[in-house]
């Protein structure tokens, strides 16, 4: 196959991909018996674990999601008792993220979770050429880059 059925191909992949990941995050998982969460809860669980001591502007950013759609689910996980804001010392308007036991016991159990679901990836990976995986990080990252460009040009025309 040539680079440019090969370059359509992928988009049409990656495509169906994100159709299928997003169709994946309108389904809440039972947890535990008291919590069923839904995909974008799970992951702002896993950041605040990952990264703790950032601000709500800071996941924001990285994740490339907007204040008011973290503060949304941060109000979900509230709610449910997972997760618990505060004000930094320094600046009263920063607000900043920690899991409470709760959501740290969620979280631990997600993080063996997540290493079993990418134990098949690692298997896949082995059928291909020592560092195309570093390719493929190289190829994914584009893509992002490239998505994000879009939106500023798709926002910069209305």
């Amino acid at each position: 196959m040539d680079r440019k059925k090969n370059g359509k191909l992928i988009m049409e992949l990656f495509i169906q991909a994100v159709h299928k990941y997003n169709a994946l995050e309108k389904v809440p998982v039972k947890i535990s018996t008291k919590h069923d969460l839904y995909h974008s809860e799970r992951h702002l669980i896993d950041r605040i674990g990952d990264h703790p001591g950032v601000n709500i502007s800071e996941f924001a950013r990285t994740s490339g999601k907007t204040k008011g759609a973290i503060s949304q689910v941060v109000k979900k996980l509230e709610a449910k008792g997972l997760v618990r804001r505060y004000k930094g010392s320094s600046n009263e308007k920063e607000v900043f993220l920690e899991l409470t036991s709760a959501g740290l016991d969620i979280y631990q159990k997600h993080q063996r979770t997540n290493e079993e679901t990418v134990r098949p990836l690692l298997e896949e990976l082995k059928k291909y050429p020592e560092g195309t995986g570093a390719s493929f990080v190289s190829l994914f990252k584009w893509i992002v880059d490239h998505l994000d460009q879009s939106g500023k040009e798709i926002k910069g025309r209305r």
